[in-house]
């Protein structure tokens, strides 16, 4: 009997990775084991297959269908291999540009005019290199992504190349119906990320009267139509008691999560809030005494505290983001930051970068990583400072980094976060290193919060 791969599903593989397939409407590709993966590159219309158990079972989950003999699958769906390495997704800011004028943010509205935005014709020409590379899922983000005259067609240009729009960055201003039901016609499912900076401290923070308003209503409409919601709070010395208020606002307006960020201490902000920042310490200690009174609550929304804590209220457990080893082994061939590894940030300068929390002030230093606007992406996949830097191992962070090497904690932390390692390297030494020293992590562990967060949490399940 004769079978083909249904046209929603690809058969994909790259260098070092051998088995892997895409489901069009899913952001994740999908791991299988390799006999699967044969059988599944046998249903091309072509091989006489004998009536076996896997056959039955694909069939029944729509992978695969009976079809007439030479029925081949669609060009999209059949298997390829890449020369390169594993990156399925790209992280892109469309535009420089935004609509609210922020205190801490690069991108504010004041600096409009030296902000660059992605002319259409070269987005498209770098979404076909995207398709041609194996890419499969983009997140858009800005300054305002929906600011981007453009930005249905972008949308739209997304899906015909049979890729996936996984999250969108925004401040909810221009969330609208019309978007959503844009969305929902061509089957996309975005995480939505909504800016909102504490009960009765959104207006002040994005400089801009109203915009607290329109981001709970961006959150409530999203609600209504079904979408998952992310709300993006930075928390600072003024706004710090409003976060329980805060918390139970967003999730009586059926937020999924919330992730809450330490303001730190950038030009920008320094100048429009002198002293605004939490010193780091007085952070951990705001953040764990936040998280234990939202666990003991009855809640359901999610809840990140940045670089601290995971919270999951409805199994009364928390994660803590600075362990990445619990067992505490050494594992010198994992990459040194795994969202880095299979994610590539873009910047509107198109500058390709191991995360867009690094873009501004590695540029700001004069340091590029690469550039999508003087080599193809296929050629930058090949090799070159991004590749070498997102594929980086932490055996190499060890080897460059004597302080972590030496260090008893090492196991757990892995070197923590590369952004701040960049962030603290450049302003110590005036040389941006990529496998710098993370402030937070070295204070997390030497300072003793490991063993505080624990002892103040010991009532809930760590995972």
């Amino acid at each position: 009997m004769y079978y083909r791969l249904c046209d929603d599903y690809a058969l994909r593989a790259w260098k070092f990775v051998n088995h892997g397939m895409y489901h069009r409407y899913s952001p994740e590709p999908l791991r299988m084991d390799a006999e699967t993966f044969e059988l599944l590159r046998t249903c091309d219309g072509e091989h006489d297959l004998p009536e076996s158990d896997a056959l039955k079972s694909l069939t029944e989950q729509g992978v695969i269908a009976p079809c007439e003999q030479g029925e081949q699958p669609s060009e999209w769906s059949r298997w390829r291999k890449y020369p390169h390495r594993f990156v399925p997704s790209m992280n892109l800011m469309l535009t420089g540009k935004c609509n609210y004028n922020c205190r801490h943010c690069f991108n504010a509205s004041d600096n409009a005019d030296r902000m660059e935005e992605w002319d259409y014709d070269a987005l498209i020409d770098l979404f076909d290199q995207m398709a041609d590379c194996g890419f499969h899922s983009i997140t858009l983000t800005g300054g305002e992504p929906m600011l981007h005259p453009r930005f249905a067609d972008i949308v739209r240009a997304i899906y015909e190349r049979n890729m996936v729009l996984e999250k969108l960055t925004t401040n909810g201003l221009f969330l609208r119906q019309d978007t959503l039901d844009l969305f929902r016609e061509l089957n996309a499912a975005p995480f939505i990320k909504i800016s909102f900076d504490g009960v009765g401290h959104h207006d002040w923070m994005r400089g801009h009267k109203g915009a607290e308003q329109d981001a709970l209503r961006a959150f409530r409409l999203c609600a209504e139509n079904g979408f998952r919601t992310l709300a993006q709070t930075q928390v600072h010395r003024g706004n710090i008691d409003a976060m329980p208020e805060t918390l139970r606002v967003l999730e009586d307006l059926g937020v999924t999560g919330t992730r809450i960020i330490r303001t730190t201490e950038v030009p920008r902000w320094v100048k429009n809030a002198p002293d605004g920042s939490l010193p780091i310490e007085e952070y951990f200690e705001k953040m764990l005494d936040l998280a234990d009174r939202y666990l003991r609550g009855e809640h359901k929304m999610s809840v990140i505290l940045w670089r601290i804590l995971n919270l999951y209220p409805k199994e009364k457990a928390y994660h803590m983001v600075m362990e990445r080893h619990t067992d505490g082994a050494d594992r010198p061939t994992e990459p040194v930051c795994g969202g880095n590894r299979t994610m590539m940030a873009v910047t509107c300068e198109g500058n390709a970068a191991p995360c867009l929390q690094m873009s501004d002030y590695i540029g700001h230093h004069g340091y590029r990583f690469d550039s999508l606007k003087e080599r193809h992406l296929a050629d930058i996949l090949l090799g070159g400072r991004w590749m070498e830097s997102v594929c980086a191992n932490l055996y190499a962070l060890r080897e460059n980094n004597k302080t972590c090497d030496g260090c008893a904690w090492f196991g757990r932390c892995a070197g923590g976060c590369r952004a701040l390692g960049i962030l603290e390297s450049t302003e110590k030494t005036g040389t941006t290193d990529y496998f710098g020293c993370d402030p937070l992590a070295c204070l997390f562990y030497k300072g003793g919060w490991y063993e505080r967060v624990q002892e103040k949490l010991g009532d809930f399940k760590k995972i």
